[in-house]
């Protein structure tokens, strides 16, 4: 038990100086603060803040100025997005339109089926008269 706790004692002082050390590397990347809370005022100091404060200004106005584009190009995406879904549905009903019509033409292209000869035999009716007579004999025949 007791090892734990200096291993864990151990670990915590190598992150209380790793903490340290990082510590350390942002003070030293940060500029100098001046040591008064307060800039000193002198004749400069008012018209420096002018100018200062009119940059400000016009870096809000700016941004406001983007951010009402970016509005607005916003809005004319949405627009546009919504023309493209209604253009895909025209197409789609269009197509079904075209393939229902190519299907009604295609009917009407194919030849009608011929019927089947009357007396239900195989053969045309253009047989000859000795075909004919022996189809009628052999019919009467049979009765």
């Amino acid at each position: 038990m007791r090892e734990q706790i200096h291993a864990d004692m151990e670990a915590m002082r190598v992150q209380e100086g790793n903490l340290r050390a990082f510590e350390a590397r942002i003070r030293g990347s940060m500029p100098p603060m001046s040591t008064g809370s307060r800039a000193s005022f002198d004749s400069k100091s008012p018209i420096n803040l002018d100018a200062e404060w009119e940059k400000f200004q016009r870096s809000r106005a700016l941004l406001e100025a983007e951010r009402r584009a970016l509005t607005d190009e916003r809005l004319v995406i949405r627009e546009e997005r919504e023309i493209l879904r209604q253009r895909e549905e025209g197409l789609k009903q269009r197509e079904s339109w075209v393939e229902v019509r190519e299907r009604e033409l295609a009917a009407k292209a194919l030849p009608p089926p011929e019927p089947p000869p009357p007396g239900g035999g195989g053969k045309p009716s253009s047989q000859t008269p000795f075909e004919i007579a022996k189809n009628m004999l052999s019919f009467r025949r049979a009765s």
